[in-house]
């Protein structure tokens, strides 16, 4: 679904107390094996990218809607923007450790296929929320199928 076109991420807030320099990742969602629910898979091959989110208080994963990448949300206002088809707030800290990236057990399970609640072909936003307040743009882009 990623890597995102830009992996330099974008702060909007206060100082950054969290680092804007994330190299590429990729987000993926698969169903889990032990229940019925899906996962939130970051796969992140560099070291200090994995360090800066797992430093965050919260990633924002949003589900839009849409599908459409021309539109984006004037100055990041996550409460003014309309409401998103799925939304989670994933916590870093609660990821098992691991040096290929992060996972995330979803509150429930989400239709991996086209729909009208499917997620294929929706527009998906990440944003890192760091310590002081401040919000990274991680990046977007659209779920695909593999």
């Amino acid at each position: 679904m990623f890597p995102p076109s830009d992996p330099i991420g974008t702060a909007i807030g206060n100082s950054s107390a969290l680092p804007l320099h994330l190299q590429s990742y990729s987000l993926s969602f698969r169903e889990s094996e032990a229940d019925s629910r899906t996962k939130a898979v970051f796969r992140i091959t560099d070291s200090s990218t994995i360090t800066a989110l797992r430093a965050c208080c919260g990633i924002d994963l949003r589900i839009e809607r849409h599908g459409d990448l021309t539109t984006s949300p004037p100055g990041l206002s996550l409460e003014k923007i309309q409401p998103p088809l799925y939304r989670f707030q994933l916590q870093p800290s609660l990821s098992p450790k691991s040096t290929e990236g992060m996972e995330f057990d979803l509150p429930e399970k989400l239709d991996l296929g086209v729909s009208e609640t499917g997620i294929i072909g929706r527009k998906v936003t990440a944003v890192a929320r760091g310590v002081a307040g401040e919000l990274i743009q991680m990046g977007n882009g659209i779920v695909g199928y593999d």
